[in-house]
């Protein structure tokens, strides 16, 4: 049994405890320290959530303009289609109109002396002047909508879906333009039918006269 002095020993040979102070000061620095830390932290993810908001917006709105550019492809598309469908119209109704102009010239070239029949001129210039109406309206349709797509897509890239739909367009007018310029010749050329056959008819009925008078 460990006696009176021993324990005391023992004891004496603990070594103190240290307690750790710290002043009012040096605690009100540490608060302030973090205050500023936590409002640095805030603010950087004040900047983050904005940005972030930002993006989403953009996001939404390329989303809604791209709707916008399926929409407008396809309404294009389809007039496109339309277009397609009435040029044609036009070249077979002047397939037709080349068709009969052919038989008539070789007929006035083969004798002067015959007479076109009357229904079948009529035909003719009635589909000429249809074919004439049709074509200048499909050119004012088709010059509407390129305007249209120039002046919507000024400014975007030459690889830009409209832009190429525009670019085939143009060309369709082109194709317009020269179907026009050929309709304008054809009706040239039956200006000069019915000149000559006016002029035969004329002749004929002045001849008839002569000879039965």
């Amino acid at each position: 049994m460990p006696t009176l002095s021993a324990v005391t020993t023992t004891v004496a040979a603990a070594p103190p405890a240290v307690v750790s102070s710290i002043t009012f000061s040096q605690l009100e620095e540490s608060i302030n320290k973090w205050t500023l830390e936590l409002e640095e932290q805030e603010r950087t993810f004040i900047n983050q959530a904005t940005q972030i908001n930002a993006w989403d917006r953009l996001l939404v709105a390329n989303g809604e303009k791209i709707l916008e550019l399926n929409d407008a492809v396809e309404t294009v598309k389809n007039e496109q289609t339309g277009l397609e469908h009435e040029l044609d119209f036009v070249l077979a109704q002047q397939k037709e109109l080349e068709a009969l102009l052919a038989p008539l010239e070789k007929q006035l070239q083969e004798d002067s002396g015959d007479r076109m029949k009357d229904p079948e001129r009529e035909h003719m210039y009635s589909l000429a002047e249809t074919l004439d109406t049709q074509l200048r309206q499909m050119s004012e349709d088709l010059k509407e909508v390129i305007e249209h797509l120039n002046e919507t897509n000024r400014s975007q890239d030459s690889n830009d879906p409209i832009v190429q739909i525009g670019r085939i367009l143009n060309a369709h007018m082109s194709s317009m333009q020269w179907i026009d310029n050929s309709i304008a010749q054809i009706s040239t050329k039956l200006d000069t039918l019915k000149t000559t056959h006016d002029t035969l008819r004329r002749d004929n009925e002045r001849s008839f006269q002569l000879t039965y008078n």
